[in-house]
């Protein structure tokens, strides 16, 4: 009898299963995100004021029918091209898979090492005798904290390899990620250390040193020729963790790969090294390779303040799901977000004034000595990085920009994630609540990037001694 009720409730959860699965369609998945979009982005609305909605219903229309053709498991990289439309680096699909222990059992058997350390270190002697380099090379030699591994280019994939790893069952010569190029940059698969795929778009950034993907996955360069760029990767405190470096009785290095760090942390770090920022008579920002995270940096402007910051406001689409988000953000400070969930609850659907933040009075530490504030950028600076900016300028009358123009991807702001209904796949959508001040998008910055004071030709090898040969002629 008890065999016959066991039998009936495995045959009940199976079926219950394939339901569940049957679900959890590309299709399915794709339509809910598009009513995610249009219920929440304001950015679409803009476009639509735009005259581009015809161009829109064709788009939408026609990754529906690529989506009736995929696999759930290949269903983000279809949702994050339909996505790179805006050219809003804020408007994302991720994945964060959970797969059973059996199924990472077999990917441990795909992941099986398929080429020798040995093999892989040859390449890095042998690589510039090569008949055809561009067939087989040596991108470079990395670091993510907790393993070395060798990016290579082979043919038209780039793979990567550990060489070795702390962590436990990692074996040497495992297959770590492997992309392809795309006319839109790189893009394929990263194996997390529980050996579950997820699709993923790397870059590499700070002339090289720095491989960054999406949901906060940092490589630091080892064998860069740059010395300095060597000092700077702390494997102890973590590939991702700031740096402060004092160059010379003038000059301080501060290097800030990410602001996806913890704050207290960071404040603790800030603490122990605040007697040798205020010592500086040029304090540099390195963020090049910086792709955001949180607004930390505004707890060390007093070092070099000397005007007020003033304050903004933005605009909000007012739906069901930024209610909620504003409601939790209420937490923080009950005075800026509760005018937006009142003006949401009030005229849902419409277009609402955002949260007005404050005045911030400027505040100087009496013992800086800081004279020029230089912060030094490249492509990759987007979100957090631009805001860091942003605030900075405002900030301090001392503060000028190097490098190359930012990503752009600071107009629409304040990010939210929803998950959709995936099954295991565990799919997000990320969108901006907010847009950056009221007249975005036509005084904004993500159609250019924030354009540097001072732009340094990508060529230029050791770009921190420019600046500080910048300002020893006397600018």
């Amino acid at each position: 009898m008890k065999q016959g009720i066991v039998a009936i409730l495995l045959l009940i959860a199976s079926l219950q299963l394939k339901a569940q699965e049957a679900s959890c369609t590309c299709s399915s998945v794709f339509e809910e995100m598009i009513q995610k979009l249009e219920s929440n982005y304001i950015g679409l609305r803009h476009f639509f004021q735009q005259g581009k909605q015809q161009e829109y219903e064709h788009r939408k229309t026609n990754f529906s029918q690529k989506a009736q053709d995929l696999g759930i498991e290949n269903c983000t990289e279809l949702l994050q091209d339909f996505l790179s439309y805006f050219k809003d680096g804020h408007l994302f699909a991720f994945e964060l898979p959970n797969y059973s222990d059996a199924r990472k059992g077999q990917m441990a058997e795909i992941l099986a090492p398929k080429r020798s350390v040995g093999e892989i270190e040859k390449m890095v002697v042998q690589q510039q005798s090569l008949k055809d380099p561009e067939m087989i090379s040596l991108v470079g030699i990395y670091h993510d904290g907790s393993s070395r591994i060798a990016l290579v280019k082979e043919s038209e994939q780039f793979n990567a390899y550990i060489l070795e790893s702390s962590k436990d069952g990692i074996r040497s010569g495992e297959l770590k990620a492997s992309f392809k190029s795309t006319p839109t940059g790189l893009r394929g698969t990263y194996y997390s250390y529980s050996r579950v795929p997820r699709f993923m778009q790397p870059a590499l950034y700070k002339d090289g040193t720095l491989l960054v993907m999406t949901s906060g996955v940092l490589w630091a360069r080892l064998d860069t020729p740059l010395k300095r760029e060597r000092a700077i990767v702390d494997l102890d405190r973590g590939v991702d963790q700031p740096m402060i470096t004092k160059i010379d009785e003038d000059n301080v290095l501060f290097s800030i790969p990410s602001w996806a760090i913890d704050y207290q942390k960071f404040m603790s770090f800030l603490k122990e090294n605040r007697e040798t920022l205020l010592s500086a008579k040029t304090l540099i920002f390195d963020i090049r390779g910086n792709r955001g995270g949180n607004g930390i940096y505004l707890s060390f402007f007093d070092l070099f303040s000397d005007q007020n910051m003033p304050g903004g406001q933005g605009q909000v689409l007012a739906s069901q799901d930024n209610l909620a988000y504003f409601e939790r953000n209420m937490q923080f400070s009950k005075p800026i977000y509760k005018p937006v969930v009142q003006a949401i609850q009030k005229e849902m659907g419409q277009i609402v004034d955002g949260p007005q933040y404050p005045v911030r009075k400027s505040k100087r530490d009496k013992r800086s000595k800081i004279q020029n504030v230089a912060i030094l950028t490249d492509n990759a600076c987007m979100s957090a990085a631009e805001s860091f900016i942003l605030h900075a300028k405002q900030a301090g009358s001392i503060v000028r920009t190097f490098g190359s123009p930012t990503a752009g991807v600071i107009d629409y702001t304040s990010v939210n994630s929803l998950k959709l209904n995936s099954c295991d796949q565990n799919i997000y959508f990320g969108y901006p609540t907010s847009t950056l001040h009221k007249n975005i998008p036509e005084k904004g910055y993500n159609k250019t990037g924030i354009i540097p004071d001072v732009p340094i030709k990508s060529d230029v090898k050791d770009k921190v001694q420019y600046i500080i040969d910048y300002y020893k002629q006397g600018n």
